[in-house]
């Protein structure tokens, strides 16, 4: 089980890129009455830039997350995806969960996950197995397998966590 973090991911004139649009206003968020499932009890606004299964690209800039893409050198591509969760009272977790595909999909089997932070607050994302908790720092990257149980905490601290999710080989 290896779990990788890296501060400083990007460089400080690409990170601003991007976070110059994905947390501007006029950024689209989409809500989700669930994060793990439909109807688990949770919610979220996300907005999705690429899955396979809606064939491929499913957002107007699809290259301002090219460097993410290029460092980490992904050769198969099966999601992107950015949450946004609305500060809370007190943290809560969105549930235990591994971000491997269902094998009766029968879509490419991606092996890593790839959770970036997007801006700094108390929220952070907990290991399972480990009990590992890597703190929601901008420009921080988590790179683990995507068997491994996880979930996120939500921020008390900050009107929002942003994240993206990529899901790879």
């Amino acid at each position: 089980m290896k779990i990788e973090i890296i501060d400083n991911f990007l460089p400080d004139y690409q990170f601003k890129s991007i976070t110059k649009e994905i947390l501007s206003d006029y950024f689209p968020w989409y809500f989700n009455d669930g994060v793990i499932k439909t109807g688990d009890g949770h919610y979220q606004f996300t907005h999705t830039v690429y899955d396979i299964r809606q064939n491929g690209v499913t957002t107007n800039n699809f290259s301002l997350y090219y460097p993410i893409i290029e460092k980490l050198g992904v050769t198969e591509l099966d999601r992107i995806k950015l949450n946004l969760n609305p500060k809370k009272l007190f943290h809560q977790h969105s549930g235990w969960h591994t971000d491997q595909r269902d094998p009766r999909q029968k879509l490419p089997f991606h092996k890593k996950t790839a959770v970036f932070y997007i801006n700094t607050n108390n929220g952070y994302t907990k290991f399972k197995k480990s009990g590992k908790i890597v703190k929601s720092v901008a420009n921080r990257i988590v790179i683990f397998d995507s068997n491994l149980h996880h979930t996120g905490y939500t921020c008390t601290n900050n009107l929002r966590r942003v994240i993206m999710n990529c899901n790879y080989s």
